[in-house]
């Protein structure tokens, strides 16, 4: 399979599901690009960051399914690869399998004991029940038959888990191969995945807010606390409004009056000044004038 991303910017994860477990190998302009690195806390390849550039990737077991990186215009092509799929469940807890070096003393135990080279194993997930271990083989690079060579190494596989070798690190509880119980324990089924739950989601319904408009005017049906909230914004609006216009008026009417009272002094001083002139002879007392602004 070929994907582009034709884009000029950007960066998209795709993710590819699969019906069944499988191998598969990315390459991005023609080159192999590695999966991300293993993560003890997930149990498998560690989440894509989108750092490493296109053809960043991880194939997820428990799921089956495979994510990758796309930058635009990277050709990521997807080539599925012959191997062996494994499983082994043993009598170990996690902790304890993470003490004795994880996946990587894992898979250098059992390709030493299957003499092949460590880089052919891929340990695919890690989960509880007690510990089990999917883990894939593949042929050598260099070998002029791999079909011929994963026969080879299946038949070798089998007689080891079946004869309850150490090299797995624990008692092996039951182990199948490619589907096909090699050791079984009536209460488990080696070839079952974990089921995954799905938290359940409450979603708890809300009055909406919507506005209609119709020949007979404007509609608003706002919910109980967007109504709450606009009531109390007009009165709050109302007291200001109000306030101002309270203040105003009296700040008018303070300097009103202070203003008359202070002409009616005048005039008054004014008139008593023009009577005391008149009776000394200063001016004549047909004459009375007053200004008043």
């Amino acid at each position: 399979m070929r994907y582009e991303l034709r884009s000029d910017t950007g960066i998209i994860k795709l993710k590819v599901h699969y019906w069944n477990a499988g191998s598969y190998e990315v390459y991005a302009k023609g080159k192999k690009v590695d999966p991300t690195p293993w993560d003890k806390e997930a149990g498998t390849q560690a989440e894509l960051s989108g750092y490493r550039g296109c053809g960043e990737n991880r194939y997820v077991g428990v799921q089956n399914y495979l994510e990758f990186m796309m930058t635009p215009y990277c050709l990521i092509e997807i080539k599925p690869v012959d191997a062996i799929l494994s499983n082994v469940r043993m009598e170990w807890t996690m902790d304890e399998f993470y003490a004795a070096g994880g996946v990587t003393s894992f898979a250098d135990r059992v390709a030493a004991a299957l003499g092949i080279h460590a880089s052919q194993m891929k340990v695919v997930a890690v989960y509880q029940g007690s510990l089990v271990v999917d883990y894939e083989i593949q042929p050598d690079t260099s070998s002029s038959d791999s079909a011929a060579e994963l026969r080879a190494i299946e038949t070798n596989l089998n007689t080891l888990v079946a004869s309850g070798d150490s090299s797995f690190g624990a008692p092996v509880l039951s182990a199948s191969t490619n589907g096909e119980a090699v050791v079984e324990d009536p209460t488990y089924n080696p070839a079952a995945k974990p089921v995954i739950e799905a938290t359940p989601v409450v979603v708890k319904e809300e009055e909406t807010e919507t506005l209609s408009i119709s020949d007979a005017g404007l509609y608003i049906n706002l919910s109980a606390p967007a109504r709450n909230s606009l009531i109390g914004i007009l009165v709050v609006l109302v007291l200001i409004v109000g306030g101002c216009f309270g203040c105003g008026t009296m700040v008018i009417c303070f300097y009103s009056i202070t203003k008359a009272s202070q002409q009616i002094s005048d005039v008054q001083k004014q008139h008593a000044k023009n009577q005391e002139l008149k009776r000394n002879g200063q001016v004549n007392a047909s004459e009375s004038q007053i200004d008043i602004d």
